[in-house]
């Protein structure tokens, strides 16, 4: 199965709970990977490569919020805060239209001078530089600059510079963004939301802890909304 295929079949097979957002370690930098790898048990994460990693990472943060990141950074000239947003559908798109096409089956690459090289696999990550490097080319010289550069784009991922203009001064800056830990410090910040529907469940209906963060996130988030909602429901049935 070439790199293509690999993106395409690769999907996430259960959907997130609350036990499952209850493990997120926000300062781990293998969080999202974690994360995915817990809602694709029967998947080797590791044995990816990182652009069908990357994708994975890119559907569970659609499954969760949607196509748009509501980005906020911080003026490198006036120190103003300012936000953007930016489509990963967009970004998607413009990364594929920039790929090669795999000239083996197995996903690699027949360099310009023979070489033959392959992107980066998760498993990969956790080498030295070095040895890393010597994974890249299969077979038929060493990796350089020439053959980095064409991974970038023959292997991209959502970690990357973006353009942006502060709209305070005026100035246009890069702006870097990393999917990954965009969606991990967005999934961490909504533990006090989590604890909250755990509660109203658990009141409500006398179900355990166990029970409640066994139920996916959009079924815990649905009761924990009709719950909160009753008081006022109630309200305006004795109103009329």
């Amino acid at each position: 199965m070439d790199h293509t295929s690999q993106a395409s079949a690769a999907a996430l097979s259960r959907p997130l709970t609350g036990r499952d957002e209850l493990t997120l370690d926000p300062g781990s930098p293998w969080a999202a990977l974690d994360m995915v790898a817990r809602l694709a048990p029967g998947m080797d994460v590791q044995a990816l490569d990182v652009t069908t990693a990357d994708r994975l990472v890119a559907q569970l943060y659609g499954q969760l919020y949607g196509d748009v990141c509501d980005c906020r950074t911080r003026c490198v000239v006036c120190g103003e805060a300012f936000g953007f947003e930016l489509s990963l559908r967009t970004l998607i798109e413009m990364q594929d239209r920039e790929r090669p096409r795999p000239d083996f089956a197995d996903g690699s690459w027949s360099w310009t001078d023979g070489r033959r090289v392959r992107a980066p696999r998760i498993a990969d990550l956790t080498l030295t530089p070095e040895a890393l490097l010597e994974r890249l080319v299969i077979s038929g010289g060493a990796c350089d600059a020439a053959v980095l550069a064409f991974l970038e784009r023959a292997a991209p991922i959502l970690t990357l510079d973006l353009a942006a203009r502060c709209p305070h001064c005026g100035t246009d800056q890069e702006v870097r963004f990393d999917l990954a830990r965009y969606l991990i410090q967005r999934l961490a910040g909504e533990r006090p939301f989590l604890l909250r529907e755990v509660h109203l469940i658990a009141a409500r209906y006398g179900w355990s802890f166990a029970e409640i963060l066994d139920l996916s996130r959009d079924d815990r988030r649905a009761l924990a909304g009709l719950i909160a909602a009753e008081p006022a429901l109630a309200s305006r049935r004795a109103a009329s």
